[in-house]
This record gives structure tokens, sequence and C-alpha cells, in this order.
């Protein structure tokens, strides 16, 4: 007999199993056993762990929720998944961007958690809103596949691609998701669970107002550098022309010092985007130095420093470039 219970396996919750020979069949079902087989089993995979066998989910278990384990077609276990003891305290920390004032070809938002989060609530829990009050049907991606950082706190929410590129059915058929003049809330509500089947605090929402498209390269040379004196810790504060991606900021600029060598120091963004600075940890050095861009770096709307996200084919300036990286030269005074 199988000893069937709830467990953890690394940060994941997990039905563990001891006592199941490597090579049985295991099956976990949401749904009591008299109904058990009309429903399908649960995407997941079966780890082993010492002398026990874990089936660790794809999408967290929910609470309150029945589920059935099956072992070599029979059932085994009805386990219902308990309700956390513990209030909630996971809140959404930031939804980015933060530019009050987006494109009308916007490409993606991230959201960002302070707990470990659930997969496969997104759809239900995220949404864009319209001036009016209602979601704007079709505007997110839909997709199986959430795009969640190795850490599960920050989900990338894209609006859907085939309505931005012109000329795409989805354009052609029902247009932008998004429009010029108007303006929308992307809300994330209280329903959205944990990795621990907990919903979030509150509902949280950031509101943006809408613009023409963009739909140039990215392009160093319309930035503006501050540049801090040598043998300072001042920061250098790096002026970009519009908004860029939060998320390609984080690991995209970096700074070479006179030796050649990449500089230790610390970087952030600036408010709606729109700027980035880095304080060494030692003084800056007498000579040229450079900060180098890497060609991924993206505005709001997807264009980047070698190409444009919806490309005019009619235009030769908006040609791909070369990829790899651009340097900028700067002296500290």
């Amino acid at each position: 007999m199988a000893d069937v219970s709830w467990s953890r396996y690394g940060e994941d919750d997990c039905v563990r199993l001891g006592g199941v020979a490597p090579e049985a069949i295991v099956r976990v079902r949401a749904g009591a056993a008299p109904v058990v087989g009309e429903l399908p089993p649960m995407a997941g995979r079966l780890i082993r762990d010492g002398d026990d066998t874990c089936f660790v989910p794809r999408f967290s278990f929910l609470a309150s929720t029945t589920y059935t384990v099956l072992i070599d077609g029979a059932t085994a276990a009805v386990l219902i998944r308990p309700r956390p003891d513990a209030a909630s305290t996971t809140e959404v920390i930031d939804i980015r961007p933060t530019a009050l004032h987006v494109p009308r070809n916007l490409l993606r938002f991230y959201v960002r958690f302070s707990s470990r989060m659930s997969e496969g609530e997104a759809a239900r829990h995220i949404r864009l809103v319209d001036d009016d009050g209602q979601t704007m049907a079709g505007a997110l991606l839909p997709t199986e596949d959430e795009l969640w950082d190795t850490d599960r706190r920050r989900l990338t929410v894209l609006l859907d691609p085939a309505r931005i590129k012109r000329g795409l059915i989805g354009h052609r058929e029902v247009g932008y998701p998004l429009h010029d003049g108007s303006s929308f809330r992307l809300v994330i509500d209280e329903g959205f669970r944990d990795a621990l089947g907990a919903p979030v605090r509150a509902c949280t929402e950031r509101r943006y107002a809408v613009d023409g498209d963009e739909r140039r390269m990215v392009d160093p040379d319309h930035w503006t550098l501050t540049v801090p004196p040598h043998t300072s810790l001042l920061p250098l504060v790096v002026a970009f022309d519009r908004p860029l991606d939060h998320g390609l900021l984080g690991r995209c600029l970096h700074i070479v010092g006179p030796d050649d060598r990449r500089v230790d120091g610390t970087p952030s963004i600036g408010d709606a985007e729109r700027s980035w600075q880095f304080v060494p940890r030692l003084a800056w050095a007498n000579g040229s130095h450079r900060l180098v861009v890497d060609s991924v770096l993206e505005d709001l709307a997807g264009n980047s420093l070698s190409r444009v996200f919806d490309r005019d084919l009619a235009r030769p300036e908006d040609a791909p470039r070369a990829t790899g990286s651009v340097a900028v030269a700067f002296r500290p005074r």
C-alpha cells in the first residue's frame, strides 16, 4: 500500500508517494474518485526523491480542491488540498513600464511579485481595462506557457503581436489592441495565487495613456551622457530619448574602463525607464571609458538597435543592421 501525502520538493508543492516502484504508472486527477474517469490527468512530472516518488504539477494545486491519485490505474488516495492557515502576504511589487504614456504599438509589460507564484493563473487574473471599465478582450497574447523568470516572481505579459504587426491577419481583421488618444489600465486581481495557493493581498493596477506609434530603431547617438569627475564616486547618468524596456535595461548596458576591463559598480534604472545610471565601486579612473550597449536592447514597442519590430519593407532605412554591441565613448572630467 502506497503512503500518499502532500509534501514539498524543493520550492514546489508535490504529492509524495512512499513505497511505489519506480516503474509504476502514476496519475493525478483533479476531482473525486467517482467522477475521476471523466477528467484528464494533470500535467506534471514524476521525480524520484530517495525511496519516494514525487508528483510535481506543472500548475500549482488549488486550495480546497479534491485530487485523486491513481497508481497503475487503481485509486491509491483521495486528497483535499488544505487552505493555507496564514493570511496571504504576497503583493504585486511593481508593474513596468512605469512611463505614463506608451506607444500604440506597445509590446509588453512586466509584473513583479513579492513571492514565488503559481503557474497557469495569468489568463484568468490579468487583463486590460478600457476607459469605460470594460475588459479589452483579445488584447493580451493567449499562451499556455507563461513567461516567468527562474524565481517565478516576475511575469512577462505580452500584447498580441499579431494585432500589432501590420499585414498579419490579426491586425487586418481586428486592428491594434490599443488606440491612440485613449487610456487603459493593466489590472492584476486578487484571485492570482502564489505558489502556496494563497491569493495576492489586493487588486493592483497601473493606468496608461496611449500615444502614436514608435517605429524607430534604438540609437545611442540620441542619448545624453552626464559624465562624472574622475577620482569621484559620482554616477554616470545616461538619459534616453524615449522609454526603454525595463527587463532588457537590467542586462544590456555596462561600462569598460581605460584598461579594457569591465568596471565594477551598481547600475540602476531611472523613472519611467527614461534613464540609467552607474555608480562605480572604486573612484573613476582618468582616461577614456566606454558605455557598451548590447544590440538586443529594445524600446517599449520592441524596436532594438539592430531592427524595427514592425518593419516597413519600403523604407531602406529600416533594413536590419549588424548585430553585436555598440560602444559610446566618454571620459570622466
